[in-house]
């Protein structure tokens, strides 16, 4: 996979670069995604479900090594246990980011650690239970006078919708399930 060089991350200036990491474990042969709740303290986002991942810095070499750093500072996951098996196509949020989702699987019997500061709670579903059409529901909501519908998961820890739900549900049909 090549690795884009740091001055061409920004490609649109309005927008800011950054990465999720959708990491896949196996349990009881069945295949899981780890997820994560923001700490309702943060700025941005709190309390909200989501895909480990952050800004770009200037210290990544590429998109692929933010959404590796911020796997590792969000759940403590080395890199050595983690195999990337690609990119989806990039996400543009209503809020001013670009993300570039990455899917990985992490080698047999890895563990994580939630970062307290970045993560409240990590936790895993069942790609099965993503992929069912029925677990997901329309949310309607306004911003800046429009009104937009998304899908939306309720889970253990919260509702899973906006960006995170939708890179979800784009890597779900990647993997031709039904959604």
């Amino acid at each position: 996979m090549a690795t884009e060089p740091a001055q061409q991350i920004h490609i649109n200036a309005d927008k800011r670069a950054s990465a999720v990491m959708l990491p896949l474990i196996d349990v009881e042969n069945d295949a899981h995604l780890i997820l994560c709740k923001r700490p309702r303290h943060l700025l941005h986002h709190p309390g909200e479900i989501c895909l480990p991942g952050g800004k770009f810095e200037m210290q990544d070499e590429s998109l692929m090594h933010t959404a590796l750093r911020e796997l590792h500072e969000e759940l403590n996951i080395a890199a050595h246990n983690v195999t990337v098996h690609g990119q989806l196509h990039q996400y543009s949020t209503l809020t001013g980011f670009t993300i570039a989702p990455y899917v990985c699987s992490l080698a047999a019997g890895t563990g994580w650690q939630a970062d307290p500061s970045e993560v409240e709670v990590s936790f895993l579903l069942p790609i099965s239970h993503l992929s069912d059409h029925r677990n997901w529901q329309p949310l309607s909501f306004q911003r800046n006078g429009k009104t937009f519908v998304l899908k939306g998961l309720m889970t253990p820890h919260g509702l899973l919708w906006g960006a995170t739900a939708s890179i979800i549900n784009n890597f779900i049909k990647q993997l031709a399930l039904p959604v």
